[in-house]
């Protein structure tokens, strides 16, 4: 038996043979009936003892993966009788296999060694939502939590059935979190010696989950009888549980990955009118009296954040997957002042940017928030505690969702995932315990409420609190120092607003527009150009002496403009840092390239997708000014004559290319 296997690819071939050569031909369909392979594999392996349940030689899999074949019609027929009994058992379906028989033939050989019932795993959650990842589930912002996500949320928030905690999902799609439930529970009973009627009966008391999609709850619930055997309990309710009349029940554990994207905004006020975030927004976020005059369409994983909280019993844990803007970006200050005076925050796991790759490249956060017994009505009032942050470095595949594996000394790759998430799970049941960290898992730290209050944002993202940027900020040397922010030095710090480009040929008068990635380059190539006299240049042109930082994409690196770039169009990616002459801008183009200056701009990142920082965060930087006033002549002169060099520089090179591509013409 080997695990070691490209589960996504496996998938993807199967779905692909599923769809062009089986009679089914509507996905969700298709779907179904791999199910029902899968789930029979399930029970050779749980029921029968049959690990793994396809098993096949070579010769065997040449057989099955070729034309209509004696030994494949065998097969075919052994797993539908295998099918039927475990259908008999577990009562999952109300129809036999419909794939032909050359179908079955192909997915189990496809199939061939996997170990589907590894509780390490859950392969049979991936395999449903690499499925459906196949049409139009992207667009409904769904996307598959994997399986290192899940634990560590249900671990976090110290889920015990046998303290009569009962887990809730609200958005359950296939049961990801539940199954995660279900599987502690599983290690639970074995440590006490309980079987799986003991399971089976703490499951039905203590999982519940709601999901919009009947098809995928129906999916959800297949996949956890399937793991506990005969029982025709419903554990995923088909619900829309955005309309807070769906249930008024209360739970004493939530956990959750809700759709996010801000295309999918509700917008039905019958929905909005249910939710405080529809009603504030960070103008009003701190005055009461003024709410509920208008209602704020919301992106549906900001009104799940107040929906789980309201689920929840008092003094009850929630663990959800959120969108890294909600925690980090400006637009979204208010749904953070909120957060704080409702909750308490017990942690912020930044998760790997691979971890929802390759279906999206969203960047998440997993936010553990407890429900306060009386919310604050201003932050004034928040108590003083300990919040844990991490952020893990490896969730276990690529940015493809290849499967990615430990190396050895020599550089080969081992059968042994690579991922921190053990070392975290570890590291904040102890912290759980104790109130400490026991400093063995370097990615995690902990930070004061007091250190979230004093940010202007109340930013809850870990990159923001990361000691490795705060030690390089702090290291700075008081005594040979003074210390101010940028926004004494400046005139403004600003980038224009979005316009329609409207590009032209180039001709004599035409004006050069550049990108980001064009401002350390020595030679600016570009094919885009602007009329001389189009509206837009007085916004997108830059004048000699301006610093520029790029503010999105890959952020902060730093250029200056030089004389022969003087009245070029520069995107609107780009920000202008316009000195005012009390410093010498040279000085100030020389920190702003320094480690410790970058450390305080990667502070100031956020956004789920693009990374981006604000004017705002430069201007909050804080300059160290030298006390000794030769160390700063020299420096400023130094960088000084570097720069005259470097537009001299452009300019030769650039009249030289152009001399050569008139001759060349």
């Amino acid at each position: 038996m080997n695990n070691s296997f490209d589960i996504q690819k496996i998938i993807l071939d199967i779905f692909d043979y599923s769809y062009t050569n089986s009679p089914i031909k509507v996905p969700a369909l298709a779907c179904r009936e791999v199910g029902k392979i899968l789930h029979t594999g399930m029970f050779l392996e749980e029921k029968r003892g049959v690990i793994p349940a396809f098993q096949f030689s070579k010769e065997e899999l040449k057989k099955l993966q070729s034309s209509p074949s004696e030994y494949g019609d065998i097969v075919a027929e052994e797993i539908k009788s295998r099918f039927s009994e475990m259908n008999n058992d577990w009562q999952l379906y109300d129809d036999d296999i419909l794939f032909t028989s050359l179908n079955i033939c192909y997915i189990v050989s496809k199939l061939n060694q996997l170990y589907i019932s590894d509780p390490g795993k859950d392969f049979f959650g991936d395999a449903l939502e690499l499925f459906r990842s196949q049409w139009a589930k992207q667009e409904g912002g769904q996307f598959f939590t994997d399986q290192r996500v899940t634990s560590l949320a249900v671990k976090m928030i110290d889920f015990s059935p046998e303290k009569g905690d009962e887990l809730v999902d609200l958005c359950a799609g296939t049961a990801g979190f539940l199954l995660a439930g279900l599987n502690l529970l599983k290690v639970k009973a074995g440590q006490i010696g309980e079987d799986e009627k003991y399971i089976t009966e703490f499951a039905k008391k203590s999982l519940c989950g709601y999901e919009i999609d009947a098809s995928v709850a129906d999916l959800g619930n297949a996949t956890l009888m399937a793991r506990m055997g005969s029982t025709k309990d419903v554990f995923i309710h088909n619900s829309n549980t955005l309309d807070k009349k769906t249930t008024n029940k209360k739970f004493k554990k939530a956990a959750t990955n809700p759709p996010f994207g801000a295309k999918i905004s509700i917008q039905d006020e019958y929905i909005l009118a249910q939710y405080e975030l529809a009603k504030i927004s960070n103008a009003n976020c701190d005055n009461r009296s003024i709410r509920a005059s208008k209602l704020f369409k919301r992106a549906p994983d900001i009104l799940f954040i107040e929906r789980n909280i309201d689920v929840l019993e008092e003094e009850g844990i929630l663990a959800i997957v959120v969108p890294y803007q909600i925690l980090s970006g400006p637009q979204t200050y208010y749904v953070r002042n909120w957060l704080l005076k409702n909750t308490k925050v017990l942690a912020a796991i930044d998760l790997p940017a691979e971890t929802f790759q390759p279906h999206t490249g969203t960047k998440t956060c997993l936010l553990v928030l407890q429900k306060l017994l009386k919310p604050h009505l201003s932050l004034d009032n928040l108590e003083s505690y300990n919040v844990f942050m991490a952020s893990p470095r490896w969730i276990g595949h690529d940015r493809r969702g290849n499967t990615v594996y430990k190396k050895d000394v020599a550089g080969n790759d081992t059968v042994e995932v690579l991922t921190d998430f053990p070392e975290l799970e570890e590291e904040y049941a102890y912290f759980n315990k104790h109130g400490e960290l026991t400093g063995t898992y370097e990615r995690s730290y902990l930070i004061s409420s007091e250190e979230i209050l004093s940010d202007n944002l109340l930013r809850l993202n870990s990159a923001y609190y990361d000691p490795k940027h705060s030690t390089q900020v702090n290291s700075i040397n008081n005594s040979k120092f003074d210390l101010e922010p940028l926004s004494n030095f400046v005139e403004r710090v600003f980038f224009p607003g979005r316009f329609k480009r409207s590009y032209v040929e180039r001709y004599e008068k035409a004006v050069p527009f550049l990108g980001g990635t064009n401002i350390t380059q020595m030679i600016s190539h570009t094919e885009k150009w602007l009329r001389h006299d189009d509206p837009k240049l007085k916004h997108l042109a830059v004048k000699e002496g301006w610093i520029l930082v790029t503010r999105s994409g890959t952020t902060g690196i730093v250029s200056s403009v030089p004389e022969y770039w003087d009245g070029f169009a520069i995107s609107e990616h780009v920000i202008r840092i316009v000195p005012n002459g009390k410093i010498d801008s040279n000085y100030l183009l020389a920190f702003l390239k320094t480690p410790q200056c970058q450390a305080s701009l990667a502070q100031g990142v956020f956004g789920s997708v693009i990374d981006e920082i604000t004017p705002e965060t430069i201007k909050r930087i804080m300059v160290p000014i030298p006390k000794d006033k030769k160390l700063y002549n020299s420096l400023s002169k130094s960088i000084a004559e570097a720069e005259k060099c470097r537009s001299e520089a452009l300019r030769h090179l650039y009249d030289s290319v152009e001399k050569l591509t008139y001759e060349l013409a």
